[in-house]
């Protein structure tokens, strides 16, 4: 019987992949680097995934179903519609903050030309609910008749910019300018 995968290198492999993409981009990452950042050989990294392609669209589905799992979280849904919205608005920007090299890897890779088309269709299948949510807001008149494709881009670009921003310039932002954020991308998809 084959000895089970350690999460723990998995995770390592992840993350060092996910930092030098942001350093070299895709076209720059080696297998090799990514070891030597993971810490460990470049043959046990090949034993978790036989190459980059592989990783690359593992490490973008997998962090794909965190933020699907994180939006799709029962516990943000309100009685209201606004308030759900918000909820989700605020669960997906702190995990942005909290995590801004998987917001750079997934926001590079979905534009890289190297997503692979089974792992994008497995992206939208996810996705799903998230989008019912939107249309349901449409049906009720209660958010404006765009594509669902473009409202999800005005959440996450918005989200995504300020985040970068406050990583570059070193910047915190407290509860009060987090709302303002907030105010700006619900009026801007408000009926």
């Amino acid at each position: 019987m084959p000895k089970a995968k350690d999460p723990d290198k998995a995770k390592a492999i992840h993350r060092a992949a996910m930092m030098l993409v942001i350093e070299t981009g895709f076209s720059g990452l080696k297998m090799a680097d990514v070891a030597k950042e993971a810490g460990m050989a470049t043959g046990t990294l090949y034993i978790y995934y036989k190459s980059k392609d592989e990783l690359i669209n593992d490490i973008y589905l997998e962090t794909k179903k965190e933020i699907i799992a994180l939006l799709t979280n029962p516990n943000l849904v309100t009685e209201t519609f606004y308030t759900a919205y918000r909820n989700r608005w605020f669960a997906y920007f702190n995990y942005c903050l909290k995590n801004p090299e998987k917001m750079l890897f997934v926001e590079q890779f979905l534009y890289s030309g190297y997503i692979e088309e089974s792992i994008y269709n497995q992206v939208e299948e996810l996705f799903k609910p998230l989008n019912q949510f939107l249309l349901d807001g449409q049906k009720n008149g209660l958010v404006k008749q765009l594509d669902i494709e473009i409202l999800k881009a005005q959440m996450e670009g918005a989200i995504h910019e300020i985040i970068k921003m406050t990583v570059k310039r070193g910047k915190t932002l407290d509860a009060e300018l987090k709302h303002e954020c907030f105010n700006m991308a619900w009026d801007s998809v408000k009926q």
